[in-house]
């Protein structure tokens, strides 16, 4: 008998051990990032992000390793060009990537630094590992407009409707429904989230009842001088209002506090959120201030406002 409670008692402790839940994965070469957006396909992890061409991670280990693919774009579509003079070379921006109608998508930024002369392209494949195509333009904003076309994310509703956001600095935040079928917009575009120092990056997910616009606020882009920070707000609907968790509306400057630098870690932001998993990249003080792929498993409070492990 007594053998039998220690085999119970050791099977009762492996089992705890299996269930103890990850709530951030450390990369172990920490992958060069910028701007990460993740698809999850079974084992497989990709992250795309800010670069040369549009840059592509791979990992099959539950985003441990990684190794970097060919970039999307080899040579410039015609219509950057066009769309954004100021533009040179490849240089691709904040992409989102996600998965519709059995095809891989990315939007991406294409902008000049500074500038609000801008737009979001769109880009599609039969796999992230695969051979891409542009698909155009989807949207673009001129110095003349309040608003700044890069950063976009999409948004899948319960109901089946597409709904993408934007923006940076300038206006804020924006929103548009996108045509299901053309992937373009249809109907109003409103702001949803504004400020009048730095906004941008905007991330919407669900969890629940509610719908959650997570941004990325202050100054990225200055190494571990950098002050970006992750702040979020809720609503009922994706159409807002989205408010802080004091009932502060983030059309007033509202947002709650997620996820700040840390002694190591600088500037943490341009963040994704994957089911319960939220990436973004920070710059490492202690290797030149250079931006790296950051992984966290986001969990909720009993009011249900989320929460991730502070950096270091």
């Amino acid at each position: 008998m007594r053998a039998m409670r220690v085999l119970w008692a050791l099977v009762a402790t492996l089992a705890l051990c299996l269930a103890v839940r990850v709530d951030a994965v450390e990369p172990e070469a920490e992958p060069g990032a910028h701007d990460p957006t993740l698809l999850i396909q079974g084992d497989r992890w990709f992250v795309f992000t800010t670069g040369r061409g549009l840059q592509r991670l791979e990992s099959s280990d539950g985003g441990k390793t990684w190794r970097r693919l060919v970039p999307v774009f080899g040579e410039t579509p015609s219509w950057w060009a066009q769309a954004v003079p100021e533009h040179k070379g490849l240089d691709v921006w904040a992409p989102k990537v996600f998965e519709l109608r059995g095809r891989v998508w990315a939007l991406y930024s294409i902008s000049s630094f500074g500038k609000n002369r801008s737009a979001i392209g769109l880009a599609s494949s039969d796999k992230p590992d695969g051979d891409w195509r542009d698909e155009g333009l989807v949207v673009q904003s001129a110095a003349t407009d309040n608003f700044n076309a890069i950063d976009p994310d999409l948004f899948v509703d319960n109901d089946g409707k597409l709904w993408l956001s934007y923006g940076s600095f300038w206006g804020g935040i924006r929103l548009t429904e996108l045509n299901a079928d053309t992937l373009r917009p249809t109907g109003e575009t409103r702001f949803i989230a504004r400020r009048t120092q730095g906004i941008e990056a905007p991330t919407i997910a669900r969890h629940g009842d509610w719908v959650y616009l997570f941004a990325s606020y202050d100054l990225c882009c200055k190494g571990a001088e950098s002050t970006y920070n992750i702040r979020v707000g809720r609503a009922r609907s994706v159409e807002g209002p989205y408010v802080d968790r004091d009932g502060k509306a983030l059309l007033d400057a509202g947002a709650t506090p997620l996820l700040a630098g840390g002694a190591r870690w600088k500037g943490p932001g341009h963040q994704d959120v994957v089911g319960d998993w939220l990436v973004h990249h920070a710059y490492d003080s202690e290797r030149g201030g250079k931006p790296h792929l950051r992984i966290k498993r986001l969990s909720w409070t009993a009011d249900g406002w989320p929460v991730i492990p502070q950096e270091e």
